[in-house]
């Protein structure tokens, strides 16, 4: 008989066999006994039940197929290229344009003026326009003056006086420029002494009689001039200058001078060298063209200069040099032409710390009464005024920096010059108070050291020496020329609200002509060697108002730039400046 459970009953029936259990394992088989107490033992759970689970690992093997068929594929296939046109347009874009730092702000006008120890006043004034790309204009008025006198001389009052005007028309590729001076210098031939000429009655005489308009001498000097040229910066294009000048220069004694000068210059960059080596290669061509006619008391002359200056500039990187030729014609009671060879370069040995250079050139130049009283005011103006024949001039030297803040220059100098002019009393004068020119052919040699430094804006210094040697041909000395110049210039900038600036001067012997009993002519030592030393101080209360004090001659020398020309002794300026 098959029975069947549900699955109710059969859960009922095991829930009652689990309730049965313990009465069964209890039970004592042995029948008619008594029946004993159960034993029990108490078991204390201390913790929570915790199932496990044991750790279940996996069979790491795969099936594996053992293919033994193999075959080989193989593909056969071609590319054919095609061109897929493109279309790419480019939109302008504006230049990028530098921001740099503001300009200095400029004024159109300055005065300055003051006044100084031997009744010395002082007065300047500038006047120009502003920024501008059309045109620039200015004018320049300058006057400094002196009516002091110096012991046992005459009078020794002297007046400078200047007058400069000038502009400048800006086109796209030239500049048109025009300037007009006048200049007009007053001195005193005072180089006598009333005591010199004690056992002469005559003379002394005269001296007593005198008057300061009877040694007065005046110089007036008119110039002006006209130019045209490029001012582009392509310098592949053809550059040129032109200048027309005259210039008029008078005395007080019916000398006068013309000069009418021209002033040409071209110039281009050349296409590469034959070798390919050279980094820019440039040819200008100058020439000029001097007219003077000249009148003094004793004799009236025409004379001329015509000059022919070709060269070539060539740039090999770390060698630069150039060769020419000037070809010079003196136009005179006859005429000569003479050639100057131009022949010149350096070379970088160490880049800008140390530079090898060299040169060889002469050149012809004319003496002016301009360029004369400039030199020597004192001059006796009724003398001739000869050419100056630089037969050659070479020399060398090394120049570099020895720091971002000091660079220097050592030079080598020998020239050959006829018609040197020396400066010697001229003794046909009453008094001995005037000077002639003696003209030698000399040999001079010259070696030059110079330092510059600057510190920023605030301190600039800078330190020269010369030492000279002269041979003479005629002459037995080099009138009234050191053979030994030191100078020392500084500059102290303080918060550009103080500045000050000392100056040094050294020169050792030098000689004035004079002549013996015998009419011999010996040298007479002016002075020995010594120091001129001269201060400033500038102090800038506002940026358009400032005061300044200058010292001159700070050791009260008594020196003497020519023979019997004692100049003023210790004295000093103060004044003010402002600018609008």
């Amino acid at each position: 008989m098959e029975i069947k459970l549900k699955e109710k009953e059969i859960k009922r029936i095991v829930a009652s066999l689990l309730i049965l259990l313990p009465a069964l394992l209890t039970f004592n088989p042995a029948m008619g006994q008594e029946p004993r107490s159960l034993d029990f033992d108490e078991i204390q759970v201390i913790a929570p039940y915790e199932p496990t689970i044991s750790d279940a690992f996996k069979i790491n093997e795969n099936p594996v197929i053992d293919d033994t068929l193999q075959v080989d594929i193989h593909f056969d296939y071609s590319i054919f290229p095609k061109k897929i046109p493109t279309r790419f347009e480019v939109e302008p874009i504006s230049a990028a344009r530098m921001r740099g730092e503001p300009l200095a702000k400029l004024y159109r006008g300055l005065v300055k003026g003051g006044l100084g120890t031997y009744s010395t006043p002082y007065f300047e004034a500038r006047y120009n326009t502003l920024r501008s790309n059309e045109y620039a204009l200015g004018v320049n008025l300058k006057h400094l003056s002196s009516s002091g006198e110096i012991k046992d001389y005459q009078h020794s009052g002297y007046s400078d006086n200047l007058a400069r005007a000038y502009g400048k028309r800006f086109f796209r590729n030239h500049t048109l420029d025009a300037d007009l001076n006048f200049e007009r210098n007053v001195v005193h031939y005072y180089g006598f002494r009333r005591d010199d000429f004690l056992d002469q009655p005559l003379l002394l005489d005269s001296i007593d009689n005198l008057s300061n308009q009877d040694i007065r001498q005046r110089f007036n000097h008119f110039s002006t001039g006209i130019g045209f040229g490029t001012h582009h910066t392509d310098s592949a294009r053809l550059s040129h200058q032109t200048n027309l000048e005259y210039n008029y220069t008078g005395d007080r004694y019916e000398a006068d001078e013309h000069q009418l000068s021209f002033r040409g210059n071209l110039g281009r960059e050349l296409s590469a060298d034959p070798t390919g080596q050279a980094k820019q290669q440039y040819f200008s061509l100058r020439l000029g063209a001097d007219y003077f006619s000249s009148r003094t008391p004793r004799d009236t002359a025409g004379t001329g200069i015509i000059t022919i200056h070709p060269r070539l500039y060539s740039d090999y990187d770390q060698i630069r040099f150039f060769v020419g030729l000037d070809a010079s014609v003196q136009s005179d009671t006859a005429s000569y032409i003479r050639f100057y060879p131009q022949i010149g370069g350096e070379v970088d040995i160490i880049d800008r710390v140390l530079i090898a250079h060299a040169a060889l050139s002469g050149g012809l130049e004319k003496h002016t009464l301009y360029s004369m009283s400039q030199t020597n005011p004192f001059i006796n103006t009724a003398i001739p005024y000869a050419f100056m024949n630089r037969k050659y001039e070479i020399g060398g030297g090394l120049k570099g920096s020895l720091s971002n803040y000091a660079s220097y220059n050592i030079s080598l100098n020998s020239t050959a010059i006829d018609n040197y002019p020396f400066f010697v009393t001229d003794t046909a004068t009453a008094f001995n108070n005037q000077f002639t020119i003696a003209y030698d052919d000399i040999r001079h040699f010259n070696f030059r050291t110079e330092i510059l430094s600057q510190w920023g804006k605030r301190l600039n210094v800078r330190l020269a020496g010369d030492f000279f040697q002269y041979s003479l041909d005629e002459e037995i000395e080099a009138w009234h020329t050191p053979t030994l110049q030191l100078s020392l210039n500084l500059k102290y900038n303080i918060q550009n609200k103080i500045i000050i600036t000392a100056d040094a001067f050294a020169r050792n012997s030098t000689y004035g002509k004079i002549y013996d009993e015998q009419g011999v002519p010996r040298a007479k030592e002016i002075h020995g060697f010594h120091v001129d030393t001269n201060f400033g101080i500038e102090y800038r209360y506002t940026r358009i108002l400032s005061v300044f004090f200058n010292f001159y001659n700070v050791q009260n020398q008594p020196l003497e730039r020519w023979l019997n020309y004692p100049s003023q002794r210790f004295n000093f300026m103060g004044g003010v400046a402002y600018s609008f």
